[in-house]
């Protein structure tokens, strides 16, 4: 619809000046199943916000954005750079933000188009050899990776594909009915703008019903002294053609220039309860920590020069930590443990009361020679931040990994109580931004928790180890973050009462 209105006052008898009233404004915007056949099964209505942007959701995948539009505006025309577009008859590639004018005699009004395949975020395609089901998390099966980016990601429209192969992993998680896999590329690739490497993980985060619990931890991890906390992009995951569910695509930890920088004799290593259980373990046990210490990269073996090498400094330092003189700064602790990471690793995990951070599972520490001990990279926060039932971390006061062996006695040494208390007050401050982090991240997942709740029923139902049941996604989240206020507020008593 064009609606045009001029008015005219004479100058002289043989000219006219005409002006325009009209103000250039689109008045509607949709794309219609009747217009577009082999492309929309049902009609597409986009939402025009802050009269600049319009927002069209099509609910399932695209392999096409060519489409035909149809609208309604007041002025003379519209048009996407120097086509001119009629309603109901031209059709353009929407796959990129598309910059759409109305004019209206010489005025004129832009509004930026984004059309969103099925939940407005890229979407990771999964296709096994021979469409093989994925049921091992010792063995590979071949696989080929198709990323198809969002319109709002970097990159819009960009499809990359890579050759590589797929297994499961986890513990816990790999027995629940939504899977988290481990990616190996044929190749050193980058899926977003990470460090290009070979090997990446896809988190499930099916107990966390907000699905952004390990994200929120990234979060802190990125703005804190910790060398490397793990990169990240959520993504819908097709697998052999069916519809997996949201997942957050992260890098692995390993040792690598771009990620766990110990250099090429270093070490990772990971407090794990579990490492007994599995067939590549290399453990050790020291005397203050009750669970093994797995040394997960380089490979290793039993009594071989690494692996005695980083056996005997965390001994050592192990050692040290429980001996009499271990407040003193020269010969104490702080000759092999790395302050800094020790107190903000700590903070992460004990603000958001991780489970597992009490030295039991996914208690990353690394170690260059010549170095220091230096905890980190963080790891495995969907049953954090009040998200379990059956331990005293879902509630929101009491100390937690305070009281973990090597902490405790930590705390017995005011120099790093000290520590701990300055920075703390940097993450407490930190608050107004670690909730919009929540609040941003909560809205980019809007409808793909949607789609993922459909696949996997978890809204409203208990899943393991839920502590509380809050109904839909905006209830999860805010309660989720009541926690976490609550939760720094209490610990601000405490810490200004040491």
């Amino acid at each position: 619809m064009i609606l045009t209105y001029q008015s005219c006052t004479s100058s002289d008898e043989k000219n006219e000046v005409c002006i325009s009233t009209v103000t250039p404004t689109l008045l509607s915007m949709e794309f219609r199943a009747s217009a577009n056949p082999n492309i929309l099964v049902n009609d597409i209505h986009g939402e025009i916000i802050g009269d600049s942007v319009v927002e069209c959701w099509v609910r399932y995948i695209m392999d096409s954005k060519v489409l035909i539009p149809h609208f309604s505006f007041n002025g003379d025309e519209v048009t996407i750079g120097d086509q001119i577009l009629k309603s109901d008859s031209t059709s353009y590639d929407f796959k990129s933000p598309v910059l759409l004018t109305v004019t209206a005699g010489k005025q004129k009004k832009n509004y930026k188009v984004y059309v969103h395949a099925f939940t407005g975020i890229p979407v990771l395609w999964i296709e096994t050899e021979n469409r093989k089901d994925i049921i091992s998390k010792d063995e590979y099966i071949k696989a080929h990776f198709k990323l198809v980016e969002d319109v709002r990601t970097r990159g819009p429209g960009d499809v990359k594909e890579f050759d590589g192969k797929i297994k499961g992993r986890g513990n816990s998680t790999w027995t629940m009915p939504k899977k988290p896999y481990a990616i190996k590329l044929d190749s050193a690739e980058s899926f977003f703008d990470e460090p290009k490497d070979k090997s990446w993980v896809l988190l499930a985060n099916y107990t966390d019903k907000t699905s952004i619990r390990n994200a929120i931890a990234f979060y802190m991890g990125r703005i804190s002294n910790l060398d490397y906390t793990p990169r990240y992009h959520f993504v819908d995951v097709m697998l052999n053609g069916r519809y997996n569910g949201t997942y957050q695509l992260t890098e692995k930890i390993k040792i690598a220039d771009y990620r766990v920088n110990v250099g090429k004799n270093g070490f990772i290593m990971e407090i794990d309860g579990r490492a007994p259980e599995e067939a590549d373990s290399k453990y050790f046990y020291v005397s203050h920590i009750p669970q093994p210490v797995n040394i997960k990269d380089p490979d290793v073996e039993y009594d071989n020069e690494d692996f005695q090498y980083a056996k005997n400094f965390v001994e050592t330092a192990d050692a040290t930590l429980f001996s009499e003189n271990f407040k003193d700064s020269e010969n104490g602790w702080q000759k092999y443990f790395d302050v800094e990471s020790f107190v903000d690793w700590y903070l992460i995990n004990e603000i958001s009361k991780n489970v597992d951070a009490i030295f039991w599972s996914s208690c990353y520490f690394h170690l260059q020679r010549g170095g220091k001990l230096k905890m980190g990279p963080i790891w495995d926060f969907d049953i954090s931040f009040g998200n379990v039932d059956y331990a005293e971390a879902r509630y929101y006061d009491d100390f937690w990994v305070t009281n973990t062996s090597w902490y405790y006695r930590l705390f017995q040494d005011p120099f790093f109580v000290n520590r701990v208390k300055e920075r703390f007050d940097f993450f407490y401050n930190k608050q107004p931004e670690l909730m919009e982090e929540i609040n941003q991240n909560a809205q980019y997942l809007q409808y793909s928790v949607v789609e993922n709740n459909e696949k996997w029923n978890t809204f409203y139902n208990y899943n393991w180890p839920n502590y509380d049941i809050w109904g839909n996604y905006q209830n999860e989240v805010q309660s989720m973050k009541l926690w976490l206020q609550k939760r720094f507020e209490w610990l601000k008593q405490q810490f200004d009462a040491m």
